[in-house]
């Protein structure tokens, strides 16, 4: 009888550890993961009244470098990247973008404007920096992707 006890001990022993195993492997999976938000960014000259203003700590930063002193935010996706793995989102009818999980928060983003590559860059995201892609200008704006992490 105690040989049997053991031997049930063992199987259910034998049964918690794998779903630890199990377990350990998806909560690995999540913690590889990357959360990022691509916001589609228009930076003009003049002032687009009832348009979407872009937060001020982002603002401050593209005009440090770009010349525009307006920025406004026309569309956003929210994406969620396992590692080693890549997602495509459409931000507009012309703007898309690749984004590519490669590990320890470095991410590779392909910026496309009507199917053709403009730029590709990758860079270590970490939660309150940036990546910013520049696309056309037109002279008085110009439109830009902003990468921020989200977790």
């Amino acid at each position: 009888m105690q040989i049997l006890s053991k031997y049930r001990l063992g199987k259910f022993s034998l049964f918690i550890a794998i779903l630890l195993f199990v377990g350990s492997g998806i909560a690995s999976d999540k913690a590889n993961s990357i959360e990022i938000r691509a916001a589609l960014v228009v930076g003009a000259s003049k002032e687009k009244k009832g348009a979407k203003k872009l937060s001020e700590s982002i603002r401050k930063r593209l005009a440090k470098v770009f010349k525009w002193r307006n920025y406004y935010r026309l569309s956003d996706k929210q994406l969620s990247i396992p590692v080693d793995k890549t997602k495509t989102a459409k931000l507009s009818k012309k703007a898309s973008i690749k984004v590519s999980n490669r590990k320890n928060g470095r991410v590779s983003v392909s910026l496309f404007s009507g199917g053709k590559e403009l730029i590709q860059k990758s860079q270590t995201l970490r939660i309150g920096s940036y990546m910013v892609l520049a696309g056309e200008s037109t002279g008085d704006s110009a439109w830009f992707i902003v990468i921020s992490k989200s977790n």
